[in-house]
């Protein structure tokens, strides 16, 4: 999308916010956080300045929701833009003013498989997974049922059920690939990649489990 024409105050204002932004990366980098508090402030000031231009003009910046959330405050408030982050977004918007877009959530509702080794029956189970709106769906045999972003109760209850072994932060990497999937809008493709490596991963520790001399019937 063309960027937004800014008249001369703007394109003012704008490269000022450019220059200020890039000599607090550079304080950063460098460890020199003296003034730099002072330096975010004054920033602030001139990017807010430059939004309400915008706005007055029809062309009220755009952030990722993200933003919104984190900063806790509306645009149109001083406090919004004391950070570097709404700053960036802000010069991302004026070059593109779809730039700061939300990806569309591609995959609620749809169904992946997870197929995972099980040393006690000598091959891998595939367990059958929904995405859900605050969640997985899982389906295997007898055991399954809606689940929250971790996988709980249902995925954990079948490894319970045939003693599979499984990575300690499955669960942390469950919801984190939850939420990837929404915010980043992953692909159903991609989605299925990254469960497979889940699933292997699962599967590895379980093969690799010691099984024979002393710990055969464990």
């Amino acid at each position: 999308m063309q960027a937004i024409i800014l008249d001369e105050n703007q394109q003012k204002l704008r490269d000022e916010i450019e220059e200020e932004l890039n000599e607090i990366r550079k304080a950063k980098n460098e460890y020199q956080p003296d003034n730099i508090k002072s330096k975010i402030k004054d920033l602030g000031k001139k990017a807010h300045k430059l939004h309400l231009e915008l706005k007055k003009t029809g062309n009220e910046p755009k952030h990722h929701k993200y933003m919104y959330e984190n900063r806790r405050v509306s645009p149109d408030t001083l406090e919004f833009y004391e950070h570097i982050h709404p700053v960036e977004d802000l010069l991302k918007f004026i070059d593109n003013p779809s730039a700061n877009d939300d990806p569309v959530d591609q995959t609620l509702g749809e169904e992946f498989e997870f197929p995972v080794y099980s040393s006690r029956w000598g091959h891998k189970d595939n367990y059958k997974i929904k995405r859900t709106k605050n969640g997985w769906k899982i389906d295997f045999l007898t055991i399954g049922g809606t689940s929250d972003k971790r996988g709980y109760p249902y995925l954990f209850k079948n490894f319970e059920q045939d003693g599979i072994e499984y990575p300690k932060s499955l669960g942390m990497r469950m919801e984190w690939l939850w939420e990837r999937a929404k915010e980043d809008g992953l692909s159903k493709e991609r989605l299925q990649e990254e469960l497979n490596r889940l699933a292997e991963w699962i599967s590895e520790i379980e093969e690799k489990q010691p099984r024979l001399g002393v710990w055969q019937g464990f």
